[in-house]
């Protein structure tokens, strides 16, 4: 679940997949408990089984749009005037459903339909026609498409964000009890609890005031955000206090005054924190990273959290953790620090294990003789020195040698065949236009009905997205009259190409994490919703939607687990050059124990910094700490590292101003890395054991079934309960860390 990068921890993925923003919407009702069916077809109903390689522009998507929206066609090449007018038409086509809702209620119509029905189909429509709209921003090669797409994205944020905080669409919605489905409830208290998070409820004076105090949070996290971002701080380093460092590296580090000028930045702070001999160098890095934005940051950082909280108490909770935690599976604050000292708790005994390893190490290298004459006590800094060198003498693993088995073509074509055995699903190739000629595109059927679409965005270009993630394209819901809209989302990645004659090759980590996100593009295809609310998104995309924040990981992560399981590498590992040859089981067992490298460590720093993160988001400044008052945020973070993990934490630094999740979304959020690893292990551990077969078709269907279809119309827990068959539980976890 994680790793070292200078001694920070960064959950698994962090440096390829990137949160925007955050999930709002209270959850006030209890969890439905069955998936209603499906409408029954009418006769101006999309057939799935309908298409045909090449029918139309994005498949499904085209032949949903036709049918529900007139002539239009969705469109992946919009040029920027295309998208600002398609901007302005689906502004104005929203507002006029909206309109509808206001007037049939003031002709006296206040069934579920005309307002909640309205409302979603508004939603719906909305968002199918969004992502010819806010696509191109992140795989345009026109930097005028990619600018006009940025702008519509937000426009339609804000366009979405004033919708739920309209005080007489409210009262409309307030009013209406005659939703009569357990997904017709579920849909309705969703909606009412957003507009709640958003003030609609709120009289005209409080309303303001509320709004006052979100646009401020809004404009100091952007600020903190941008500051980050622009941050080049440097330490300049002569070229001997980087001995240990690959002469390679040196070599490609800019030269000022004869000194070599190390950004803070990850690819050059890594290397150094891992490599460099020179405690004093490891020290002088950490420290300037851990300084990096208190100037700028460290003051508006002050200013969001009480922001946050007066906002909080505005809408009536006690903190901002509490308002946060509303609309998520954890649900409290009071759950959320039960969960993160239990963890740590169950961590203790091997953080404590591996810092005397480390400890025995850094002693050995002060035996006379030893070239490093490391001396005095493990610091804070030395973690990732000798994490690293103790990684490398006793688990080595040639990273070079191992991506031979993993040739990219091949190894997407075996993982798609154990998706679709082990979820029923079949991926076919297919013509449909895109936006590039290099993207792949899918139909992906069950049986021989078309059920949605995939697009797999490869390799690298000029102005496209840098990261992986998988973006959500058209949501699974039902219209009013009955036409079935699929689901559709596209793979976008940065994988190496093809080097002349030798095929693109997949590192083993860029496997594992493929694996993870094709996750994702199941989780995303196999939904089952009337209501586009209650189908799979994220905050990467403007329209609101998806499982609750904490629960949005679990399935790719449970998945993700097989990545390193001899029954899915036997089958997906192919050695480019010799079919035939096989991963070794020295290797694959290798793989395994890099898996819980100094695993107390990393999850004792991970949950200290999720303790934190509620901790400042439980209350307003100045913070208290086991009896001691008045703490500033900086002197919170530094105690409670410190107690944590058992490594003194160094003076006058603050990591806080520097660390993105406190601003762009993961504010009381960040334990969700964690709290979705442990219930996927559960999952995963529960799959193992199946007698059916791990990856067997029958252990898949009930994944399917449980998990995947039911996305947002059931509650995490709920899901949990049906496919575990009891409360899921840690113990599957700590047995897969190999702690108690």
């Amino acid at each position: 679940m994680s790793l070292f990068v200078a001694d920070t921890y960064l959950p698994a993925g962090q440096l390829v997949r990137l949160v925007f923003s955050k999930v709002t919407g209270r959850l006030l009702e209890s969890c439905a408990r069955a998936l209603p069916p499906r409408p029954a077809p009418s006769s101006g109903r999309f057939r799935r089984g309908a298409l045909a390689a090449g029918a139309g522009a994005a498949g499904g998507l085209r032949a949903v749009a036709s049918m529900a929206l007139g002539a239009h066609q969705l469109s992946f090449t919009k040029s920027a005037d295309e998208i600002r007018r398609g901007l302005k038409e689906l502004t104005e086509s929203y507002e006029l459903r909206i309109q509808k809702i206001l007037e049939a209620a003031t002709a006296g119509d206040s069934s579920f339909g005309a307002s909640f029905g309205r409302l979603a189909e508004a939603d719906g429509r909305a968002a199918l026609l969004s992502a010819e709209l806010t696509l191109p921003a992140l795989v345009s090669g026109d930097a005028a498409e990619r600018q006009a797409s940025q702008e519509a994205k937000k426009a339609l944020q804000q366009m979405w964000s004033k919708t739920y905080a309209r005080p007489e669409l409210y009262e409309v919605l307030a009013a209406q009890t005659t939703a009569k489905t357990a997904e017709e409830v579920r849909l309705a208290s969703l909606l009412l609890a957003k507009f709640r998070q958003s003030g609609a409820q709120l009289g005209p004076a409080a309303r303001a005031a509320f709004a006052r105090l979100e646009a401020q949070s809004s404009s100091l996290a952007s600020q903190a955000e941008q500051n980050i971002n622009e941050d080049c701080s440097f330490v300049d380093l002569a070229p001997e206090d980087l001995e240990g460092c690959s002469e390679s590296f040196v070599q490609s580090l800019p030269t000022e005054a004869g000194l070599k000028r190390c950004s803070l930045k990850a690819p050059v702070l890594a290397p150094i924190m891992q490599r460099a001999v020179r405690s004093e160098t490891r020290r002088r890095m950490m420290e300037a990273s851990q300084q990096r934005c208190m100037d700028t940051n460290g003051p508006i950082l002050e200013e969001l959290v009480t922001a946050r909280h007066n906002a909080a108490v505005q809408l009536g909770f006690k903190s901002h953790a509490e308002r946060v935690l509303s609309a998520k599976m954890a649900a409290t604050p009071a759950a959320v620090e039960s969960f993160c000292r239990e963890m740590l708790q169950r961590m203790r005994a091997a953080r404590d294990q591996d810092l005397r390893r480390l400890a025995q190490r850094k002693q050995k290298d002060s035996e006379p003789g030893q070239k490093r004459k490391a001396e005095g006590e493990l610091h804070a800094w030395d973690v990732s020195y000798y994490s690293d060198l103790l990684k490398r003498e006793e688990l080595s693993l040639d990273d070079e040698k191992l991506k031979e088995f993993f040739p990219l073509e091949g190894t997407i074509q075996r993982m798609l065949q154990v998706y679709s055995e082990l979820l029923g699903l079949g991926f076919e190739r297919s013509e449909l236009p895109t936006w590039h000629q290099e993207v792949l595109a899918f139909e992906v059927k069950d049986g021989s009905k078309v059920v949605g679409h995939l697009y797999l965005d490869q390799f690298p270009r000029d102005g496209k997205f840098s990261h992986q993630m998988i973006v959500p394209l058209s949501p699974a819901f039902v219209s009013e009259s009955g036409e079935e809209c699929l689901p559709a989302c596209v793979n976008i990645s940065n994988l190496s190409r093809p080097e002349g004659s030798r095929p693109a090759l997949l590192r083993f980590a860029e496997m594992k994490t493929l694996f993870h996100e094709l996750g994702h593009v199941v989780h995303c295809l196999c939904t089952q919703s009337r209501f586009s609310l209650l189908s799979w998104a994220w905050p990467m995309v403007p329209w609101p939607g998806g499982v609750e924040q904490d629960f949005l990981e679990v399935p790719s992560m449970a998945l993700e687990k097989f990545a390193c399981e001899p029954q899915l590498l036997q089958r997906v590992a192919s050695h480019f050059e010799d079919p035939q040859a096989q991963l070794e089981e020295s290797t694959i067992q290798t793989i395994k124990d890099l898996e819980r490298w100094m695993v107390g460590i990393q999850e004792s720093r991970y949950f200290a910094m999720s303790l934190f993160d509620l901790m400042v988001h439980s209350q307003a400044p100045p913070y208290s700490l086991d009896g001691e008052e008045g703490l500033s945020l900086a002197e919170l973070f530094r105690r409670v590292m410190q107690q944590q993990t058992c490594l003194q934490q160094l003076p006058d630094t603050n990591f806080s101003c520097s660390w993105y999740h406190l601003y762009i979304g993961y504010d009381a959020g960040f334990y969700g890395y964690g709290w979705s690893d442990v219930f996927a292990a559960d999952i995963f551990e529960t799959m193992r054991a199946s007698k059916e077969g791990a990856l067997s078709g029958a252990t898949g269907q009930a994944l399917r079934s449980e998990i995947l279809a039911p996305c947002a119309t059931r509650c995490g827990q709920e899901m949990l309960r049906r496919f575990l068959g009891r409360e899921p539980s840690v113990e599957a976890w700590c047995r897969l860390k190999g702690v108690q």
